[in-house]
């Protein structure tokens, strides 16, 4: 029986280009006005041969030097003089190809003006290699992890990560950031609008708070039933209008029940005639429906998950598939005290407060990587309502406090603001005032904002919508609480002709009183 050949053992090679390293490295050591940027774009592992990552780390620390010349400190450049002896001092020379590789280096080129192509090369080169290695560590999560979604939510943070090139590049110096800072307080100074945060139509709000910025971790709290969702709603219908992409996770309403808000808030037709299918103006309601149903349709980027029982992980990974995929600006979590944190196979679960800690965590890890605002809703403990009553009638304020926030100081802790839903309801004559109240900011003021709760369409306005519309909400008494309410046509719904043909013209006018 004739022998089995053996197969040629085949070498695989990862992605790389020596020439392009080459290149790129040369670049540096002969262009004075570029090279800080090309350092500053690339890492010493971006380069697969070991002695150019030698020589890549040498140029990094000499561009982060200075030398003393005459009175000044300068910064120090570069150049085939300076490589060599910062290679020599560290006994390092001999080991990238001594003075003969170097300045075979510095005559690899002709010209620099291409190193962008270079610099581009080396790059596309380097994450093709961080990939591969990521799918190796993957392929061993999978081996080794008891749940198939730590493996997933690992696998998507790892690429994630690589995409928005978010690796952790250690400590920096300050002084590298000043500029850049400076830069950007010139640009607000002179366009006071160009860096505000995304706007919640609330306008007081908006100026005490410079909007909603991304990485933030908003905490909004409240008694059941004082208007979380409500609030929280309001805020994602004026977001989306802008032309924002929001996503809601509701752990207590479907997605049916929330777009039966949005309509309500939108239309101005009150919620109880939507879910009775009662509508008093019959087709006119309906076509106030339908218009509002186009604009969520058209014109706004919502996205909602309804599902009662998910984990911050699934959160975390499927807003980076949206983002990747539509782009992010706003998430809301309806609430965080219906959240699990830990997995239904855990062994050792952790108490509920342990649970509740790593769940806010988690989610201000997430406003960070994403670089969005994070809206999560959060009860209030039964104690700030007793001590509301008891504050009352020894004549003291009742506002709710952070340590009011249920199951977690945690929350406290990781949240940069924390708002809270006040109502406030006067025993002797039953009048009811609301206020949105920033108990805590940390990059600014806190303060209380009057806010005035239209019911029927499950909608909070300010000040400023009551005056831009001429709306007047009178205080309401105990013989006639139904004045809270203002009608309908005062609050900016569009208006609806009938024609004879039963047909319907949309006009693009808002009526005001």
């Amino acid at each position: 029986m004739p022998a089995k050949k053996e197969q040629p053992q085949v070498l695989i090679t990862m992605p790389n280009s020596v020439e392009a390293e080459q290149s790129i490295l040369c670049c540096i050591l002969r262009d004075e006005v570029y090279q800080a940027d090309i350092i500053a774009q690339l890492h010493e592992d971006d380069f697969y041969q070991n002695n150019h990552r030698v020589i890549f780390e040498a140029m990094r620390e000499i561009s982060s030097t200075t030398h003393k010349s005459g009175e000044e400190n300068k910064v120090d450049s570069v150049n085939i003089t300076s490589l060599i002896d910062a290679l020599r001092r560290k006994g390092q020379l001999s080991q990238v190809g001594d003075i003969d590789y170097i300045a075979r280096l510095n005559d690899f080129l002709p010209s620099t003006a291409n190193f962008d192509e270079y610099l581009s090369i080396v790059i596309r080169a380097s994450k093709m290699r961080k990939l591969i290695a990521i799918c190796d560590e993957v392929d061993k999560k999978a081996r080794s992890l008891a749940s198939a979604e730590e493996a997933i939510t690992f696998a998507e943070e790892k690429i994630f990560q690589l995409s928005q090139g978010g690796a952790n590049g250690g400590l920096v110096s300050l002084a590298e950031s000043t500029s850049k800072t400076m830069w950007n307080i010139n640009e607000r100074f002179l366009n006071p609008g160009k860096f505000r945060g995304i706007e919640t139509g609330f306008r007081r709000f908006d100026r005490m708070t410079n909007g909603l910025h991304g990485g933030e971790l908003i905490i909004l709290a409240a008694r059941p039933g004082v208007g979380k969702s409500a609030l929280a709603m309001n805020i994602v219908e004026h977001v989306a209008k802008q032309g924002k992409t929001v996503a809601v996770f509701s752990l207590e309403m479907s997605n049916e029940q929330l777009v039966e808000r949005l309509l309500s808030s939108m239309s101005t037709v009150p919620l109880e005639y939507i879910k009775s299918g009662q509508l008093p103006n019959g087709a006119s309601d309906l076509a106030k429906l339908r218009l509002a149903q186009e604009t969520i349709c058209s014109k706004m980027s919502l996205f909602g998950n309804d599902y009662a029982n998910v984990k911050a992980s699934e959160i975390a990974s499927q807003c980076r598939r949206l983002k990747a995929q539509r782009g992010l600006d706003l998430v809301i979590i309806d609430y965080i005290q219906l959240m699990s944190g830990a997995d239904k196979d855990s062994r050792r679960p952790d108490n509920r407060e342990q649970e509740v800690a790593k769940i806010s965590r988690a989610l201000k890890l997430l406003a960070k990587e994403l670089n969005v605002p994070v809206i999560a809703l959060s009860q209030l403990k039964r104690d700030a309502e007793i001590r509301n009553i008891r504050n009352k009638e020894g004549g003291g304020g009742g506002e709710p406090v952070l340590s009011d926030l249920r199951e977690s100081g945690a929350i406290e802790q990781d949240a940069d603001i924390v708002l809270f839903i006040h109502k406030d309801t006067d025993q002797k004559t039953g009048s009811t005032t609301h206020s949105l109240i920033i108990a805590k900011h940390r990059n600014g003021e806190q303060g209380s904002v009057p806010i005035y709760w239209i019911g029927k369409i499950v909608r909070f306005v300010d000040e400023d919508y009551l005056m831009q519309h001429n709306v007047k909400i009178d205080t309401p008494s105990s013989e006639n609480p139904e004045n809270e309410q203002p009608p309908m046509e005062e609050l900016g719904a569009p208006v609806y002709e009938e024609e004879e043909d039963e047909t319907f013209t949309i006009s693009d006018e808002v009526k005001k009183k």
